[in-house]
């Protein structure tokens, strides 16, 4: 009989258990559907614009660039087996900004020469953010075509967004734009390190190497055998402290 009751407690507990699973699903799907689909509306009805939701993030990026310019796209859109055609084009301001992550950082990546007084530090290479389009502010908005309709509009309007985000991410990938991006990051760093050392009463010179660029040939001369803790209990003249 105990063992019956225990049983019986058991698999209620499970299935009030399974009952607060399917509750909490389903009003994270209520949620989000009320979020992504539900259109908000005043006391008359009228939709309203609104911050639907919001989430604050922490971040250790740091912006080292920002590529900048005027992007014009395209789309095309075909009806009634071909015979009724619209384009559109549009031109717009973008931006895009380049980040490296300092997170990853430890002290395996500081290496310090001290015969040139100088700091190697090694960071994980510069990253291609969101390219952000103004369509806000286009410049150009041309539509052409007998007839367009409503949902050949909207199915334009989204090939122009993708189209622009494409033409601008392609972009600010380019070798060129890379390698000013690191340069610019390289510069940031650099400047940022040197002023903390300097600060602690290390005034040494830092160099800042991008994780899998090719050594320079002077890097090889270096002495890079020393860590960041073993910098940082010596003074700037390699004394210890």
């Amino acid at each position: 009989m105990a063992g019956d009751r225990l049983t019986g407690i058991g698999r209620s507990a499970l299935a009030i258990a399974l009952a607060v699973v399917i509750v909490v699903a389903a009003l994270i799907g209520y949620r989000r559907y009320t979020q992504d689909y539900t259109v908000a509306t005043d006391d008359n009805g009228l939709a309203v614009a609104r911050v639907v939701a919001g989430r604050l993030y922490g971040s250790s990026d740091l912006r080292v660039s920002r590529l900048s310019g005027t992007v014009q796209a395209t789309a095309a859109s075909s009806r009634w087996w071909g015979w009724l055609k619209a384009s559109r084009v549009v031109k717009a301001p973008y931006e895009v900004d380049y980040f490296v992550d300092l997170r990853p950082l430890d002290p395996g990546d500081f290496r310090y020469d001290a015969k040139g007084r100088t700091l190697l530090v090694e960071v994980p290479d510069v990253v291609v953010g969101r390219p952000n389009v103004d369509e806000a502010h286009v410049t150009v908005d041309q539509t052409s075509g007998l007839f367009v309709g409503r949902d050949a509009m909207a199915q334009m309007q989204k090939r122009v967004s993708e189209t622009a985000t494409q033409v601008v991410a392609a972009k600010a990938r380019e070798p060129q734009n890379i390698a000013r991006a690191r340069e610019n990051g390289r510069a940031a760093l650099e400047r940022l390190f040197a002023g903390t050392l300097s600060a602690a009463g290390l005034p040494v010179t830092v160099r800042v190497r991008f994780a899998g660029e090719p050594r320079r040939g002077d890097d090889t001369q270096w002495d890079l055998t020393r860590s960041l803790q073993e910098v940082l209990g010596t003074d700037a003249m390699g004394n210890a402290r």
